[in-house]
């Protein structure tokens, strides 16, 4: 039997502000599963869902990005109603293009390569959610005109935070929390990973602490953070560079609240 799931949120009036799904899967009878939406940590992930609804794309002389900040923690595919933010894409200190955090955004580009910078920004209302309330990503990158293929994928990356947290997307204030990082996009490939820091704020991003990145035997790479007793939500900001120079800064405010 096939399966596909979506997942919604809705308001008083019934309308939809959060949505997450889940492509076709294949269920063995005699077992049962359990699936979880709509949980923290919600953020930029190029693994959650197909290509062809995520990432960058050049084809000839246009660049395309779209880039969802709210897939979920169980790696679902998400979108959200949002308050405010946009999309800009820069080149040589220019601004070539802007729009919606939650749309297709398209330029016209010179043949020859040239750095990029791309800004996607969103908040959500405090009436939807208290986690992940508002995420920033901004990636540089350099992109020319595709040579062997009509259509090319400039090197983008994500960092995915996997924490386990409970279905009210908490963790327990006082106490010490992993959070494994899973990488997707160019540093997929191993050895791709040039650096990659992380840093935790418990004031919503007034003040940062770094974080010890741990990879343990099998490349699996992980923060282990410390819950102040009196602290209420953590946040984090995740940096990643390629062996390439590529460049990707994840800000991800109110990503868990802290439960007593």
């Amino acid at each position: 039997m096939h399966w596909s799931w979506k997942a919604a949120q809705l308001d008083a009036g019934g309308e939809e502000r959060i949505v997450h799904t889940k492509d076709w899967v294949t269920y063995k009878p005699g077992f049962s599963r359990t699936l979880r939406f709509n949980t923290g940590v919600a953020g930029p992930d190029l693994a959650a869902g197909s290509p062809e609804l995520q990432g960058a794309e050049r084809t000839g002389d246009h660049l395309s990005a779209r880039i969802p900040l709210f897939n979920d923690g169980s790696g679902n595919p998400g979108s959200s109603v949002v308050t405010g933010g946009f999309t800009r894409l820069e080149s040589g200190g220019r601004i070539l293009s802007e729009g919606s955090p939650t749309e297709w955004l398209t330029t016209e580009d010179p043949a020859a390569s040239a750095p990029y910078r791309l800004t996607v920004e969103a908040s959500r209302s405090a009436e939807d959610t208290s986690t992940s309330t508002k995420v920033t990503g901004v990636w540089t990158f350099s992109s020319a005109l595709p040579t062997s293929q009509p259509t090319a994928r400039p090197p983008l990356s994500t960092v995915w935070l996997a924490p386990k947290l409970s279905l009210r997307g908490t963790a327990p204030a006082g106490g010490t929390l992993t959070v494994p990082l899973k990488l997707s996009g160019a540093v997929a490939v191993a050895g791709q990973v040039a650096a990659l820091t992380v840093k935790v704020s418990y004031g919503g991003g007034r003040t940062w602490k770094p974080l010890t990145v741990t990879t343990d035997a099998k490349g699996a790479r992980s923060v282990s953070v410390e819950h102040p007793a009196t602290a209420k939500a953590v946040s984090f900001r995740v940096d990643l560079k390629d062996k390439g120079g590529n460049t990707v800064r994840e800000t991800i405010t109110n990503a868990y609240r802290l439960a007593p």
